[in-house]
């Protein structure tokens, strides 16, 4: 007599087997969790059914083990990674609020290699000083041309991605790959790189702020935080303000852990009014950082002159 497919999978979390991880999910119903099969949880057979991505099991309405933390776990090449987020939710997550969580896409590895290679100044075209010009404490650097493998794919994947939300914002019709995109920045004159890399100490941070390079200006832009809260670093929350026609603004803040995802609005999103659709302003920033060092990486699409 054959095994079944759902048979392996329920052999694989009573062996709690390590070697499963990221090959399927487990959902229980009873609790509304999704979970590694190598959760320490014990649930029964019936209360179990299989999902074959994060995206499926929370589609399903399922939320991450608190145990296990699935969330954090990472598998497969970075395309696999982007492919297997929700961008539906994604997208109505950014429609009703101008941000959304895009869970994780960069292993520690990946995160330290970053971190680690701030220092390697052929890997950049400038660094700037936040005091010098008024935007905070701290400083950035943008990646020169040709952006690092890793900074490249990221950027070209994500655009792929986000931009049917974009056509849908604006009513344009964006190129479909971000090659094309580029040579809409260059036709304006904006053809020096934009993706960045932030480093922030004790008492550091950004003031809330816009990052547009020209008259040319993709508007959903992406930031992956590299460090650890709580242990890399304390205070340094991601912050947003949105502010709308005859209304108080409204303060946002986007929980990240190391190598987590947000997408945001660069600039503005459209909200649907009784009147029609109207544009909101959003910015965004960093609180002061307490203790520690925190680093995040910008993925914005459209180049700067």
């Amino acid at each position: 007599m054959s095994t079944t497919l759902d048979e392996i999978y329920w052999n694989a979390i009573l062996a709690r087997d390590t070697r499963a991880n990221g090959k399927f999910w487990s959902c229980v119903k009873t609790t509304g969790v999704y979970c590694l099969p190598s959760c320490a949880g014990r649930p029964k057979r019936e209360n179990v059914i299989f999902a074959q991505s994060r995206a499926e099991a929370e589609r399903a309405g399922f939320r991450p083990c608190k145990r296990c933390r699935p969330d954090r776990y990472v598998s497969g090449d970075l395309p696999s990674r982007i492919a297997d987020i929700d961008w539906a939710r994604v997208g109505g997550n950014l429609r009703d609020n101008g941000w959304a969580s895009l869970g994780r896409v960069l292993s520690d590895d990946e995160c330290t290699a970053l971190i680690k290679g701030y220092d390697a100044p052929d890997r950049y075209r400038s660094t700037v000083a936040m005091r010098r010009h008024g935007f905070g404490e701290g400083e950035y650097r943008y990646y020169a041309y040709p952006l690092p493998p890793l900074i490249a794919d990221l950027r070209t994947q994500l655009y792929a991605r986000v931009v049917p939300i974009a056509r849908t914002w604006t009513a344009r019709d964006y190129p479909a790959d971000h090659a094309g995109y580029q040579k809409q920045c260059a036709a304006r004159g904006q053809t020096r790189s934009t993706p960045l890399i932030l480093k922030y100490g004790k008492g550091d941070h950004n003031r809330l702020h816009q990052d547009l390079y020209g008259d040319e200006v993709f508007p959903i832009q992406i930031a992956i935080l590299l460090s650890q809260p709580g242990k890399d670093f304390d205070g340094g929350e991601f912050v947003m303000t949105e502010q709308s026609p005859r209304k108080q603004s409204r303060a946002m803040v986007a929980p990240l852990e190391k190598g987590f995802a947000i997408a945001f609005a660069v600039n503005e999103r459209p909200v649907e009014g009784a009147r029609g659709i109207y544009k909101v302003k959003m910015r965004h920033g960093v609180s002061e950082i307490r203790s520690g060092s925190r680093y995040c990486l910008g993925i914005i699409f459209h180049d700067a002159i």
